[in-house]
């Protein structure tokens, strides 16, 4: 068994169903995840609380409106030491017009010490299943792309200005049938 096997097999991450109070922290991972740097040593922290704190208030109504989110959590973290929570995923019925399926994988997110694990081909199966369903990648995620595209996520030629911070990325849309 090779060391990448070992690491993918070795249980060191669970998937949960994030509670509400759950919501802020995994805004956090979110942002760490999608814009690296977006931590206690950002340059702007600022402008990182306030996307942080604009995506929790926006979850939390998801949430509270009956969406579910997924989170995942490093379960070698000794437990009085909390939850460290390492990626998030969230799917919701699609309300863009036109949407090419009636799913949106609008949020997975991973930090890097959970990639590479195997860990996201299981928060993706948990947040959507095998359903029809697209979402909007950054332009720049070449890593992402190959892993979307292993569960059959295929560019349908759509791009968009990516709608958050960091500003001047653009989107692509990618559909599973």
């Amino acid at each position: 068994m090779s060391p990448r096997d070992a690491r993918r097999l070795d249980g060191r991450f669970r998937i949960r169903q994030a509670a509400l109070a759950d919501l802020p922290e995994l805004a956090r991972v979110r942002a760490r995840a999608w814009w690296p740097g977006c931590d206690e040593n950002a340059p702007s922290p600022n402008l990182c609380d306030a996307d942080i704190d604009r995506v929790a208030r926006q979850w939390l109504g998801e949430a509270q409106r009956g969406g579910y989110y997924w989170g995942v959590v490093d379960s070698r973290v000794p437990a009085d030491q909390g939850v460290v929570w390492v990626g998030v995923a969230h799917a919701r019925a699609a309300c863009e017009e036109g949407a090419p399926a009636p799913l949106e994988l609008a949020v997975l997110h991973l930090l890097e010490v959970a990639r590479g694990s195997g860990i996201a081909d299981r928060l993706l199966q948990m947040a959507i299943g095998d359903a029809p369903a697209y979402l909007w990648l950054q332009v720049d995620n070449p890593r992402a792309a190959a892993f979307l595209g292993r569960h059959g996520f295929r560019p349908d030629g759509v791009t968009r200005p990516a709608g958050s911070v960091p500003a001047g990325r653009s989107e692509t849309r990618l559909v599973r049938d």
